[in-house]
């Protein structure tokens, strides 16, 4: 699990709990969200077509075209850097997207905490299932009973779903090893005549 988007509106160490969960599954169109503000108390299951669509990628090649042409008095450091810059423009696009989708503003001073969980890999055997009884436990405080039923059974759905991707994906990095197709894997001894 990490924390996904670094710089947007988080909740200090010992100031309470994040107002808005949102756990993505990488490697899946779906993702949940858990909105625990006062009046607004909800989980949802949406999907990435509702997020990741025209306006998203014209608002990202808009913000990179301007970091892109950027006057700088060290060009070679400012092209070495783009990819951390587009990592984090991806994040902060991407989460004022969410945010628009919930209805919520982003720009707005009272603008919610959020806390991002990504589930996947190692995680999903371990760290996940504590984090994943906190939130039922968070859940099961502030939503109806069949609300956290259903949420439960969407996570359980999502958990297996990413573990069947990473199985099939470790699967096929395995049979691209043993033919010598994958760049991951080197071998110690290989005679190709």
């Amino acid at each position: 699990m990490d924390e996904l988007f670094k710089d947007l509106p988080s909740v200090p160490s010992g100031e309470g709990r994040p107002d808005i969960h949102l756990c993505i599954f990488p490697h899946l169109r779906e993702f949940l969200v858990a909105d625990l503000r006062e009046g607004h108390r909800r989980f949802l299951l949406l999907n990435t077509g509702e997020v990741i669509q025209g306006e998203f990628f014209r608002a990202l090649e808009e913000e990179f075209s301007e970091t892109l042409r950027e006057e700088t008095d060290l060009p070679f450091t400012h092209l070495i850097n783009l990819p951390l810059r587009l990592e984090e423009m991806i994040r902060g696009v991407a989460m004022t997207f969410i945010l628009k989708r919930l209805g919520i503003d982003p720009e707005a001073e009272d603008a919610p905490s959020v806390m991002v969980f990504v589930v996947s890999g190692g995680a999903l055997a371990v760290h996940s299932r504590q984090i994943i009884e906190n939130l039922h436990t968070l859940l099961a405080e502030v939503l109806a009973a069949a609300e956290v039923e259903e949420w439960d059974r969407a996570i359980g759905r999502l958990m297996a779903e990413e573990n069947d991707v990473l199985q099939r994906m470790n699967q096929q990095e395995l049979a691209e090893a043993v033919h010598g197709d994958s760049p991951d894997y080197f071998t110690l001894w290989e005679n190709r005549n």
